[in-house]
């Protein structure tokens, strides 16, 4: 689940995490989340703004400042360079593709 501003938020703000009220949670899959880099709403709590998020829009990891210390900050970062998100073709590429090798 992803964090977002439930209204127009400052650089200087501290987060106040779930069911506060600076934030609150879409779920989006995890290719879109990873690639917008969004900060998970359990992530959320207690981090200060780096700079300024429009109400509505998706806060990142970058729109934060980092926990000393944060172990799950930690263990999210080194699961997704672990496992990075791979990408299944679509059914249209597939199907190019085993065209492909019948002809070849």
């Amino acid at each position: 689940m992803v964090a977002v501003a439930k209204r127009d938020l400052k650089a200087g703000e501290h987060l106040d995490g779930i069911g506060g009220f600076c934030t609150y949670g879409l779920i989006d899959n995890a290719a879109a989340a990873r690639a917008a880099s969004a900060l998970s709403i359990g992530l959320s709590e207690s981090r200060v703004l780096r700079r300024d998020v429009s109400k509505d829009n998706v806060i990142s990891v970058e729109d934060v400042e980092a926990l000393p210390g944060g172990l799950a900050e930690a263990l999210w970062r080194e699961q997704s360079a672990r496992w990075p998100l791979l990408t299944q073709p679509s059914r249209t590429q597939a199907a190019r593709e085993g065209a492909k090798t019948v002809l070849a």
